[in-house]
């Protein structure tokens, strides 16, 4: 036997990556064990020799790359304004309006909302040259610079061991699919168990789909899961799939794309990197996601334009999932939504499951009235669509021809939705099934926050005027229903995407009203449900990493102060606890018990929102005709049917007092998960606490306006 050779120095390059102990053969074992190319760091004197070159050589090249990137920047944006002063104002707008965008180069056809599919037109001529096309290195200087990550780093082969890809994928159906159905799972299925037996050859599409399925699967698990199941960090997974599935996007040039396939990795990208803090820039990224979506036609439904049913439906949920983004995005960042009502006929996604599709079927399958796989997606996309008209600017509702409702209007139509969500989805929801709980149970935390954000802030309000108690519970069911959600064990898989800070702005608005207002029997229930929200965000990972944090932070401790300072120990603080611990187990039997449809409302001994019960028999009036209809067809009419009844049924019954203070006098923070407040918001509360006490410690309003 020869004898062993023994690498002086370190651990060869894949032992240091993987940090296990190597034996510094030539090759090692573990290199010769796992069929890898075993290499050692160079001696400490080679290195030293090529040190003084290396360091100059390397500055200077990346000088030199970035002065190519300006110049290709520079002549790239010349050509485009060129361009752009020749076209006629028509075709310009014909490019950005409602007919969807054109493609000419190499996709013959595509969709406007007047004439359905219809064949291109004319080719254009040498004289006008197309504002789209751009240079090549135009396109990857631009996806350089939208993506964290260079598109230049080699990609990473998918062919993970065909046992990870095996767990990655049962993973993503268990976790992934059944919230986001942005795929035909059967469909998608074949193509990664094609992969794990080692018989598939990706293409740039499949490649996308199937690093998008990494991604979202690993942004759902926790550390210890990655740890337990792929024996490694998950912030090193997320870099390893964020870094490949940018690389793969740009090499589909992501830009020009027409590939649905693409498409629909890049949207489950977005909406799971929305969790990830290294994750992609939403914001910026949302225009590319429209513009490849109304150039693939995805704006127009396709049911009377001759694709097959299978597409037709495919299309759909895909186009929802874009225009729920569009509206998570604008909330997000304080801002209105990109997408324009009238530049889309799209239909709802039909209440059916995966396996009543199939890429060969001639026949559009049948909305299923009872529970399926799309009920919480449908949910979504209907609350969403109905979200557009109460959460914006009236400069939005406007250009969307929407109704401008007052504040009264607005919560009677948030009831009425509630009531026909309820009896069309929510009432096929079986408590004991842990996936049908978490639909319920999210869907009641949504319809609160939609209260909330029903209300703004006025300019002119009166400064001295409390929350409403309307209002207030608005703000404690919120927090009570999100309180539920991360206690229920059963369903924790599935409470990935309400890891967002989606209840800050009702835990803002309580603790404001508690500074001005300490006192009171209704204050221990608030108090509990700031405690037990405060005390879930406060031991969160990434909680210091947001700047809005710091100011939820002196906002409670503003609070505190004030009902330490003003009244020491409450009255009747025993009582106030005996009550809380009541109203924790009522609630969570509420949850519990049967049946299911009435966790619509909050138990009334938790003194929650006795105007709202009044409304709430109000909407039933309004329930027969509107849960009649087919939930496959025409639901976008239901949302302007809601804000018609609000608008007729609201002002005669607003009685003096209570609800009209909830109009016209609560002071509310703004929608979205922003804390978007302004500064004489603050300025008002505190000068209410001023009158009350010693002056609290400065609040720089200023900081918390984004």
């Amino acid at each position: 036997m020869s004898p062993r050779i023994v690498a002086s120095g370190h651990s060869c390059f894949e032992c240091r990556r993987r940090k296990i102990k190597c034996d510094r053969s030539l090759p090692c074992s573990y290199c010769t064990r796992t069929k890898i190319k075993c290499a050692y760091p160079a001696p400490k004197t080679q290195v030293a020799e090529k040190s003084n070159y290396a360091v100059g050589d390397g500055i200077v090249h990346r000088v030199e790359r970035i002065e190519s990137i300006l110049v290709s920047l520079e002549n790239g944006l010349s050509q485009v304004k060129n361009v752009l002063e020749r076209l006629p104002e028509s075709s310009l707008r014909r490019s950005h309006g409602l007919q969807g965008l054109k493609d000419d180069d190499e996709h013959p056809s595509s969709i406007d909302l007047d004439n359905g599919l219809s064949s291109r037109s004319s080719p254009p001529q040498e004289s006008q040259p197309n504002p789209l096309r751009s240079s090549r290195a135009g396109e990857q200087l631009s996806q350089q610079l939208l993506f964290k990550h260079s598109p230049s780093l080699p990609l990473k082969s998918p062919h993970l061991p065909p046992a990870m890809i095996s767990s990655l994928w049962q993973r993503y159906l268990e976790v992934v699919d059944p919230v986001l159905k942005i795929f035909h799972a059967p469909t998608v299925q074949k193509l990664v168990m094609s992969l794990i037996c080692g018989q598939a050859r990706l293409d740039s599409s499949a490649t996308c789909l199937i690093f998008a399925i990494y991604y979202s699967t690993v942004v759902t698990m926790s550390d210890s899961e990655c740890q337990q199941m792929l024996s490694e960090e998950k912030g090193m997974l997320l870099k390893r799939y964020r870094t490949g599935l940018e690389t793969a996007f740009t090499k589909a040039n992501i830009y020009r794309s027409t590939d649905i396939a693409v498409l629909q990795a890049f949207v489950l990208y977005i909406i799971c990197g929305r969790l990830d803090r290294q994750g992609p820039d939403a914001c910026s990224l949302i225009g590319v996601i429209t513009g490849n979506a109304m150039r693939i036609g995805l704006h127009c439904d396709g049911e009377s334009a001759g694709i097959s049913p299978f597409d037709v439906e495919m299309r759909r949920r895909l186009w929802w999932h874009i225009y729920t983004l569009d509206v998570r995005i604008a909330e997000d960042y304080a801002s209105d939504p990109c997408l324009i009502e009238s530049s889309f006929n799209t239909k709802l996604p039909l209440n059916i499951n995966d396996a009543s599709l199939h890429p060969d079927m001639s026949e559009p399958p049948q909305s299923q009235p009872g529970r399926t796989e799309m009920l919480l997606s449908l949910v979504m996309f209907e609350v969403t669509a109905f979200s557009r008209r109460i959460m914006f600017s009236d400069k939005f509702c406007r250009t969307n021809s929407y109704a401008i409702l007052s504040p009264a209007q607005k919560l009677k139509a948030v009831d009425l939705l509630r009531g026909r969500i309820e009896k069309q989805y929510l009432s096929h929801c079986d408590k004991k099934i842990p996936f049908d709980f978490i639909t319920a149970t999210a869907g009641r935390l949504i319809f609160a926050k939609l209260k909330i954000a029903a209300v703004k802030p006025k300019s002119n309000q009166d400064r001295r005027v409390p929350m409403s108690v309307s209002n207030r519970n608005s703000c404690i069911q919120l927090l009570q229903h999100a309180h539920v959600l991360r206690q229920y064990e059963k369903g924790k898989q599935w409470l990935w995407p309400f890891q967002t800070c989606v209840e800050w702005d009702a835990l803002a608005y309580l603790l404001l009203d508690l500074c001005v207002y300490p006192s009171g029997s209704e204050k221990g229930v608030a108090w509990k449900a700031v405690d037990e929200t405060f005390h879930h965000w406060a031991d969160h990972p990434d909680v210091r990493h947001d700047s809005r944090w710091k100011h939820i932070e002196e906002l409670r401790s503003q609070a505190l102060g004030v009902r330490d300072t003003t009244h020491g120990q409450l009255p009747g603080a025993d009582l106030a606890q005996k009550k809380n611990n009541s109203s924790s187990h009522q609630l969570r039997a509420a949850y519990e018990g049967p049946p299911l449809s009435t966790l619509t409302e909050v138990p009334r001994n938790l003194d929650l929102a006795s105007a709202a019960e009044t409304d709430e028999r109000q909407a039933q009036t309004f329930l027969p005709a509107a849960a009649t209809e087919d939930p496959g067809s025409g639901q976008i009419t239901h949302m302007q049917t809601l804000a018609d009844a609000a608008a007729a049924m609201a002002e005669p019954n607003i009685a003096s007092g209570e609800d009209e203070t909830m109009s016209n006098a609560a002071d509310m923070p703004g929608t979205g998960t922003v804390c978007e407040w302004s500064a004489g918001l603050f300025e008002r509360y505190f000068e209410v606490v001023d009158h009350r006490q010693t002056p609290l410690t400065s609040l720089d309003s200023s900081a918390i306006l984004r």
